[in-house]
């Protein structure tokens, strides 16, 4: 009982970086066809918007189904995401959440095939008369190939 003691938690204000994420959200599972202005006009009633951005396909300039949209505050982007996430429009239901810091991919990551080299496994040899010392085959069990 005497032992016991207090903790007092300070908040300070974010860092630059961590103030931008608090305020930009990801806009998912959006219309192909849309545009940044379509953006603006959706979040523009939640509060004053620093930039509204479609991700579009650079070679085909096709909308790739996502955007971001930033705002002026923290407080417009969570009543934002409150209000307009799991919406449905034009027949898709909106994603809506906190956007989250971009993270570089190497062409490792992506699933490509590239993978470890197998291990390689030694099978038994039946036919020793096929194979030279060094236990490379000549020919297969019935002979040469």
């Amino acid at each position: 009982m005497g032992n016991e003691t207090a903790t007092t938690v300070t908040k300070t204000a974010p860092a630059p970086e961590q103030a931008s994420s608090l305020t930009k959200v990801y806009v998912g599972s959006l219309p192909y066809d849309w545009t940044a202005e379509h953006l603006e006009e959706i979040f523009k009633p939640f509060g004053r918007l620093t930039s509204a951005a479609v991700v579009a396909d650079q070679l085909t300039h096709r909308s790739k189904g996502f955007g971001f949209v930033e705002f002026e505050s923290a407080e417009d982007a969570k009543k934002a995401i409150a209000e307009v996430n799991g919406r449905s429009i034009e027949g898709r239901n909106i994603l809506v959440r906190e956007a989250r810091p971009h993270v570089e991919r190497t062409n490792n990551d992506r699933g490509n095939g590239s993978r470890a080299p197998r291990e390689r496994t030694t099978l038994p040899i039946d036919n020793i008369e096929s194979t030279d010392t060094s236990g490379r085959s000549y020919g297969n069990r019935r002979g040469w190939w």
